[in-house]
């Protein structure tokens, strides 16, 4: 958006739709000025009054216009600041809101990558404590894994071989006794 569709009466603002705002204001202050000629004390001061009592302004240019109306008022035709309505200006420029509503979805969004990350932080110091676990296991546990159980098989098939060998050994022993005995 350029900077030009912002700018309204020679002020500069934050929005375009308040900048919208301020254009149909500054319309209507320019219909006031043609239809009502600023010269009757009385028809300038109604016309104060009924915009301040309608709330008809928003922005800037309606408060300048207002603050003009007021001037006019007392330079030009002589009343006392006390006998002219006050402008109150509102807590809150439409901006303002905007701004604050912007400022409670960033709240929200920052509140749920909180939580997001609170997870996550639980998350991983669960899986770290695993693998911790899981290296301590391994370190303290010689049963464990596939190392020690190809060393326990050959193992115990190496003690039945051996034991196999030691029979034959007998057998044979046995048999040439045998053959021996039967020759004679």
């Amino acid at each position: 958006m350029e900077q030009q569709s912002l700018i309204v009466e020679g002020f500069v603002f934050p929005s375009y739709k308040e900048a919208q705002i301020a254009l149909k204001e500054k319309k209507n202050i320019d219909a006031i000025r043609e239809r009502m000629p600023l010269q009757d004390a009385n028809a300038c001061y109604d016309l104060y009054t009924k915009l301040i009592e309608r709330d008809v302004f928003h922005t800037l240019v309606g408060y300048s216009f207002l603050a003009e109306l007021r001037r006019h008022l007392v330079v030009d035709f002589g009343y006392s600041e006390e006998d002219i309505t006050t402008v109150v200006l509102p807590k809150r420029m439409e901006y303002d809101k905007v701004q604050e509503l912007n400022q409670g979805v960033l709240k929200s969004k920052l509140e749920k990558s909180m939580h997001t990350t609170t997870r996550l932080k639980i998350i991983i110091f669960a899986l770290v404590f695993v693998v911790f676990a899981m290296f301590v296991i391994a370190a303290i546990n010689p049963n464990t894994g596939y190392i020690n159980t190809e060393n326990k098989v050959l193992n115990k098939y190496a003690a039945w071989q051996e034991e196999l060998e030691q029979r034959e050994k007998v057998i044979k022993e046995k048999e040439e006794e045998l053959n021996i005995n039967d020759l004679q």
